[in-house]
């Protein structure tokens, strides 16, 4: 729709064009690198409504399991929680860029960004409690898928989520356990077939499936995500009138 309300050779085309080759090319690459770490700001948001975080039993909270595409006010704690996040994580890529989880070079990501996450959504376990536990295992999948394609890689991922699988139905959770029985699938697809596109398919999917279930719960996030994506779609066809390829954090578009 972008491409045809806007065709590369129009002057509405090179007007825009002109705006976004405006943005400094390094926070772009910073800012879309962040979408799993605001899955885990959206996530965090969710279990806290959901379930009882030893933390946050002072505030008195009506919990809810069963809510669906929430759009309460208080969602809003969730949006600025992001923005913070986000703001923060720019500033401390742009102040310690040598510091390895920081630095901005797409390639590094796997070794670099994914592998901080991992260890932030650990940490998080210790504030969140047990219920922290399958988002933290998921983000280590999605480390060790983009580190290595080996099949050992593969065999442990799909362990991996396997556990997280029957971890999340024991704990009554629905947004892991069904982003774990959906994607398992494609991981052993990707144990069976040595082939680079259905690894680069489980790259891509794990976090967008995350994603879309975590938006069944909470429907501000899912605006987010697409806000998200409407974006780097615009960005990269009116810089490079290239297809974004979206949600692969370790190739350069």
């Amino acid at each position: 729709m972008i491409k045809r309300l806007f065709p590369n050779q129009s002057s509405q085309y090179k007007h825009i064009q002109n705006i976004f080759k405006r943005i400094d090319s390094e926070i772009i690459d910073r800012l879309e690198l962040f979408f799993p770490m605001w899955i885990m700001v959206a996530f965090q948001h969710y279990l806290v409504k959901s379930y009882d975080i030893a933390i946050y039993r002072a505030m008195e909270i009506d919990l809810n399991r069963y809510y669906q595409y929430s759009m309460i006010q208080e969602d809003w704690i969730g949006v600025v929680n992001i923005a913070l996040h986000s703001i923060l994580f720019l500033w401390l890529m742009n102040r310690f860029e040598s510091f390895g989880p920081f630095r901005t070079v797409k390639r590094d990501f796997q070794t670099n960004f994914l592998l901080f996450l991992s260890i932030y959504a650990f940490i998080d376990v210790l504030i969140f409690g047990k219920m922290m536990i399958g988002l933290f295992l998921l983000f280590v999948v999605l480390y060790i898928l983009y580190r290595s394609d080996s099949l050992l890689s593969k065999i442990i991922s799909t362990t991996i989520t396997i556990i997280v699988l029957v971890f999340s139905i024991y704990q009554d959770e629905p947004v892991l356990s069904t982003s774990a029985v959906v994607y398992l699938p494609l991981l052993i697809v990707t144990l069976i077939f040595k082939s680079k596109e259905y690894l680069d398919y489980a790259q891509k999917y794990l976090p967008f499936i995350l994603f879309i279930f975590l938006s069944s719960k909470e429907l501000w996030f899912g605006f987010v995500g697409l806000g998200y994506f409407l974006f780097f779609y615009c960005y990269y066809y009116f810089t490079t009138n290239k297809k974004y390829n979206w949600l692969k954090f370790d190739t350069e578009q």
